[in-house]
């Protein structure tokens, strides 16, 4: 859109003072002294230059035009004591100067288009001005020193004898005559005739001259020049054709120290002023737009402002109208921007408010000078830019000072004037959080490459470094009404042009102001009870959010995810529900750690387990999660690599989602930084309580969000064969932390049941797909070894359910081991950890056999049991020789027990099919059930030759448990 009218830096051209002195004015602080006494060069010094360069404001011509009516038309009334009594930086030399020109150089001077309007005005009403002749007393009292001579006044060493030196131009007999008159009243009204023409006074600076006065050295001569002042402001009334203009700034706008002696001359002269003058400014704040455009560039005809102003109008669409442009007050928005844009251009009408209705407002800040300074060091920062090829903005706006090049202009402006601690504070937040002097870093200058790396485009090279830039200007300090900063809509406003994008700019302001990537100086304040707009501002004092904000950037990752790790732990361990025991699993410290040493305390004789996997390196479900598949199928017992586990039937694997982890390692960070707050704070901190309240919240909200994350679990199921099960909890409500959530999930996929809910119906379905009978320690065993039996929460649940399988239909019944039914007559008498009970179904008899004894009738007396027809099972002696016979409790002989020999053998078979190799692996895994002694029977010889062809890799484990059991092991090479 700028394509359509030309570029400000293409049409405005910087002064020469401007450009040679590379963006800096060295004499932008007019002087009277240099301007008249000096042989230094300065270029204000020519009438032509000062005029062209100064802004004929209408309170500037009107005071001038005040004086030269009073010196130049012999009209006779009117005050001829005026007083300039600005702040620093007010105009006040710059206006001394000019009155210097018009007096000393009238005809030249007037000539100037600020001389036509200064003339024009004072001949009004018909008079004529004429300045022929006219003399100027000037007292630069910066320049003086009390009771001393100087060049410029020859003999002359107090303000009275300097007033009569120049007053006759260093004419020695008239000095010496008058002098010796003394300082009264008359005899200076008799001096000021004596010129015979106009008399100009023009006495500046003169509380610096009442600071050297005030030394003891040359406090005896204080009365004499109160005397002279006072007789002088009384004489100059009495005499036509005469002004006197002093220069002293009001004890309320000059906030340096004096000495109460100083203190006394400027009560005494206020007095006098009162008395016979009046008091004046040269600007006023809305001045300052004609004035800088002014000092810092050539004049130009025919700036593009109606078209600027029309493309900025037109392109902002409804967001940027509606929440942005709408939302900024009277005489902000859009309405009326070419009128003020007539009155700044090339610089924002927002910049020009912002000095002259917020920064103007502070009694330190040096208005049209320090306002110089900082917009002329701004307009040749761009300018460069612009003419080499570079990117300039269109207006420049309150985010367009460029802080490398300005931030000395803008701290040393008076706004934080006698504050150093402050001023050393923004130095510093101008540099972490905007940019450093070299313009390389700072932490707006980063988030400018993070959004070009998301692919964000505000349609101009910086615009997180403009933002950062305007809520620092905003910052500095109290604006209108006392409010702190700035609303979203003045920050979206730093970087509006047209052809940018809304949401674009939304997006940079939100990075900003992020906790995790904005500003850290960052400062958020809500007006009352939140129903107002959110202001935000960049703070130099420790605030809390400043505190949080610091410690959140020093948390290490590590200390972030142990905390995590920890709360994982902490929180399954307070929830562990029906699990006999909830076992954290914590990622290994060292690399390449053998999985069985990482799970070594996983696999655990009857109990349910719940196991927490630390999520510092188990996730699931980010699209590279098969490490983590891989190794939960090996911890239980699944696949080529599984570890040999007895009982992961009875383990539950919880595990994190990876996506949700992620979010709740930044809720983590929360929570390590309001620790790390409180930390820093005194006892006594009014703060504490609000970083307390801060941490408790973070810290729900860690733990809320970090069982929301842990919504995974797995365990062992039996189809047609032993698999994992993966698991996921889709309700928000429930994780797997709590043991209680994963059970019910668990139960109502049959795959555990709850206490007293495992009947002996269910238990002999079970038991119906096991070829052979079970000891009772065997059934308990197959709850925790077997994935075709669900988890129960204790083993009175196993007790209960075997009591009720020895009643209803198809009844089994408990053995013991010469086969002998035993009569159970409560399920306490059950002991299910015995070898040497065995629960089998009961066997039919025929009418003429004994009865077959039922769980009712089991320990009733007058039944009978009935002998197993299975052999019984026995054990051997001391020496391992088959027992003749066995003793019962009461040392009577008992049958031997009949053993016989058994003969396995496997042909030579091939094991490659899959279904195959598990039919032999089945079969191989009940001979070793049958040779292990904690579960196996009476076993007394074993011969078993056994003949392999595999990779070695595939048997290494084999020789390994041969050598432990001391049996040969042999192999040979084979040639294919």
């Amino acid at each position: 859109m700028t394509s359509l009218y030309p570029h400000w830096a293409d049409l405005l051209a910087l002064r020469s003072e401007i450009t040679d002195a590379d963006g800096q004015i060295a004499d932008l602080q007019m002087s009277l002294y240099s301007a008249v006494y000096t042989d230094r060069y300065v270029p204000y010094a020519d009438p032509g230059y000062y005029a062209e360069i100064t802004e004929p404001t209408p309170r500037l011509v009107q005071f001038m035009s005040t004086v030269a009516r009073r010196l130049g038309t012999r009209v006779r009334g009117g005050k001829a004591l005026f007083h300039l009594d600005q702040g620093m930086g007010g105009g006040k030399s710059h206006a001394l100067v000019g009155l210097y020109h018009l007096a000393n150089t009238p005809v030249q001077f007037l000539t100037t288009e600020l001389g036509r309007q200064v003339k024009a005005e004072a001949e009004q009403r018909g008079v004529s001005l004429d300045l022929d002749g006219a003399r100027v007393v000037v007292l630069s009292a910066d320049n003086m020193t009390p009771g001393a001579t100087s060049p410029e006044f020859g003999p002359a060493s107090t303000l009275y004898e300097r007033f009569l030196w120049s007053l006759f131009k260093g004419d020695q007999v008239l000095y010496a005559q008058h002098l010796a008159e003394g300082a009264n009243k008359a005899a200076l009204a008799r001096a000021l005739e004596a010129v015979d023409g106009p008399v100009l006074i023009l006495l500046d600076e003169l509380m610096q001259y009442a600071l050297a006065l005030s030394d003891e050295r040359h406090l005896g001569s204080m009365p004499g020049e109160k005397f002279f002042l006072d007789s002088l402001m009384d004489a100059v009334d009495e005499v036509d054709s005469v002004a006197f203009v002093i220069v002293m700034i009001r004890s309320d706008r000059d906030d340096r120290g004096y000495p109460a002696e100083a203190e006394s001359l400027r009560t005494f002269v206020t007095s006098g002023i009162e008395r016979n003058g009046i008091s004046d400014s040269v600007t006023e704040p809305q001045d300052f737009s004609a004035i800088i455009r002014r000092r810092l560039f050539k004049q130009a005809d025919d700036l593009p402002v109606a078209a600027a102003a029309n493309a900025w109008q037109s392109s902002a669409g409804q967001a940027w109208s509606e929440q942005v442009f709408g939302r900024l007050g009277a005489r902000r928005g859009l309405a009326g921007l070419e009128e003020r844009l007539a009155a700044s251009y090339p610089f924002s009408p927002d910049l020009m408010a912002l000095v002259r209705d917020d920064w103007s407002r502070h009694a330190g800040f040096q208005r049209v000078r320090s306002t110089v300074e900082i917009f002329s060091a701004t307009a040749y920062h761009w300018k460069r830019e612009h003419d080499a090829g570079r990117w300039a903005p269109g207006l420049i706006g309150v985010g367009d000072l460029p802080l490398h090049v300005a931030i000395e202009n803008i701290l040393s402006s008076g706004l934080l004037h006698g504050n150093e601690r402050v001023i050393q504070g923004y130095r510093q937040v101008a540099a972490t959080d905007v940019t450093t002097k070299d313009g390389a870093q700072g932490r707006a200058r980063g988030l400018d490459t993070l959004l070009v790396e998301r692919g964000v485009d505000a349609g101009q090279p910086a615009p997180a470094l403009r933002m950062a830039t305007a809520l620092f200007s905003y910052s500095l300090v109290p604006r209108a009404q006392a409010k702190r900063g700035a609303t979203k809509p003045e920050l979206l406003a730093a970087v509006y042009a047209p052809g940018v994008e809304f949401h674009a700019a939304e997006e940079v302001f939100n990075t900003l102001i992020s906790d995790e990537e904005g500003l850290g100086a960052l400062d958020v304040t809500d007006t009352a009870t939140g129903r107002g707009i959110a202001r935000y501002h960049l703070a130099v004092a420790q605030t809390l959010r400043m505190f949080y904000k610091q410690a959140k950037n020093s948390i290490e990752p590590a200390d972030r995810d142990t905390y995590l790790w920890e709360r994982a732990k902490a929180i399954a361990r307070g929830h562990q529900g029906p699990f006999d025991q909830v076992i954290p699993v914590a990622a290994p410290d060292a690399a390449g750690m053998p999985l069985a040493q990482v799970f070594s305390d996983v696999d655990q004789n009857s109990k349910t387990r719940l196991v927490i996997l630390d999520p510092r390196r188990w996730t699931l479900h980010n699209g590279r999660d098969t490490p983590t598949r891989a190794e939960v199928a090996v911890l239980l017992g699944v696949g080529e690599q599984a570890l040999p586990v007895d009982n992961a039937a009875s383990c539950i694997i919880a595990c994190v989602n990876t996506q949700r982890r992620d979010a709740v390692r930044k809720r983590t960070v929360e929570v390590l930084a309001w620790r790390a707050v409180i930390a820093q704070l005194d006892p006594e901190d009014d703060k504490r309580a609000d970083a307390q309240a801060e941490l408790r919240n973070a810290t729900q909200r860690v733990d809320d969000d970090l069982q929301r994350a842990f919504q995974h679990f797995a365990h062992l199921t039996r189809t047609d064969q032993i698999e994992v099960d993966w698991q996921r909890f889709d309700d928000d409500t429930k994780t797997a932390l709590k043991g209680g959530h994963v059970w019910d999930a668990l139960a109502n996929n049959s795959r555990a049941v709850y206490p007293g809910k495992l009947s002996g119906t269910y238990l002999k379905t079970l038991l119906n797909k096991i070829a052979r009978d079970l000891t009772l320690k065997e059934i308990g065993q197959q709850f925790y070894k077997n994935p075709a039996f669900p988890l129960i929460p204790s083993v009175d649940d196993i007790r209960r359910a075997v009591y009720q399988t020895l009643s209803g239909s198809e009844p089994y019944q408990v053995i013991d081991g010469e086969g002998t039914a035993q009569q159970i007559s409560s399920s306490d008498e059950l002991s299910i950890g015995s070898m040497e009970l065995t629960l089998r179904k009961a066997p039919l008899v025929s009418a003429d056999d004994a009865p077959v004894p039922t769980a009712n009738t089991a320990g009733t007396p007058g039944r009978h049991a009935v002998p197993a027809p299975r052999p019984a099972l026995g054990g051997s002696d001391a020496q391992g020789q088959l027992p003749s016979a066995r003793h019962g409790e009461g040392g009577e002989e008992m049958p031997a027990p009949e053993y016989r020999n058994y003969r396995l053998e496997i042909p030579n078979r091939s094991v490659v099919s899959h279904e195959t190799r598990r039919a032999i692996a089945n079969l191989l895994q009940d001979l070793l059930d049958v040779v292990d002694p904690e579960v196996g029977g009476d076993i007394q010889l074993l011969d078993l030759q056994l003949s392999l062809t595999a990779v070695p890799d595939a048997v290494e484990k084999i020789e390994q448990s041969a050598e432990a059991a001391e049996v040969s092991w042999d192999e040979e090479e084979l040639d294919f």
